[in-house]
């Protein structure tokens, strides 16, 4: 399929209260309260020719991924007819998150987001699923990437600078090789990294892969995540004022996951009286911020 010539990027705000039920018996969302999809709208995948038999091949591989992907953190299915084709990843380090089966279940029944189409793809805060009738890449996987944002303790303070981006930057810069050539844990490649910052506030950076692609796919993903970094770390239309956030930075892609958790200082800067206001409709709505990045169908 050809590339369109622009991208179009939308700024999504959820409310956390308004958002998918949580699904953990504790009231835990193992989700993190969104659903991030991306669905080809192309007219080969979403042709009618042979629906009911994809849809046939499809569903017990669904059924079935949680409970494949839950001991290692991921699994990659195909039917014996080769008709259908699904995986999942969950994200966290070594061994596989607990939860890994129970998000992963979660998805599966939120896929309706895409219905009609024959290839789709799906993330929340633990875990990726995507579903196709091939299993050929394709250079749309390569381009669509989306940012996330979730306030450290569900507030969106505003904070003088208290880190150094480009330390950071070179922080997440330093994951790509690790996690593409360190061997592969249970079907997952990791690496993380830790750093301290300014005012007692503490950086943990992790980098993912799934267990079928390569290295040089790996490294190239993260790569690529890595230059999403910059101008992320700066609170929206405020880095003239060099204030900044801290809460937990994603970049989620098809081939790899890249996570920054950068812990609170001690205390937020002062703010104008628009500021505050500002502060305080974000607290009441405890929003999770996603930026996403979409492809021009």
């Amino acid at each position: 399929m050809a590339l369109p010539t622009r991208g179009r990027h939308l700024l999504v705000i959820l409310a956390a209260a308004m958002a998918i039920p949580a699904g953990a018996a504790d009231g835990v969302d193992v989700t993190g309260g969104f659903l991030t999809s991306d669905c080809d709208r192309d007219p080969q995948w979403l042709s009618t020719a042979n629906s009911t038999a994809f849809r046939a091949s499809l569903a017990p591989l669904l059924a079935f991924l949680p409970s494949a992907a839950a001991p290692t953190g991921f699994a990659s299915l195909s039917s014996a007819d080769e008709r259908a084709f699904a995986r999942g990843l969950c994200f966290g380090e070594s061994p596989a998150p607990k939860d890994c089966g129970e998000c992963l279940s979660i998805s599966v029944d939120r896929i309706d987001a895409c219905n009609g189409s024959r290839r789709a793809r799906f993330w929340t805060a633990g875990c990726f699923l995507a579903y196709a009738d091939t299993n050929a890449s394709s250079a749309h996987e390569d381009e669509w990437f989306s940012r996330t944002f979730d306030p450290d303790g569900g507030f969106s303070n505003y904070y003088p600078e208290f880190y150094d981006v480009n330390q950071i930057d070179n922080l997440v810069q330093s994951l790509a090789p690790r996690a593409a050539n360190g061997s592969s844990t249970g079907g997952r490649m990791v690496a993380t990294a830790n750093a301290t910052a300014q005012a007692n506030s503490t950086v943990r950076a992790l980098a993912q892969c799934p267990g079928n692609v390569t290295p040089a796919e790996c490294e190239r993903c993260l790569e690529k995540s890595a230059q999403n970094w910059p101008e992320f770390l700066w609170v929206p239309g405020h880095a003239h004022d060099r204030v900044q956030l801290a809460g937990v930075f994603t970049v989620l892609r098809y081939r790899c996951y890249l996570r920054l958790e950068i812990s609170a200082p001690m205390l937020p800067v002062a703010m104008g009286k628009g500021e505050r206001l500002r502060k305080k409709m974000w607290d009441n709505l405890a929003v999770v911020v996603v930026v996403a990045v979409a492809i021009l169908s």
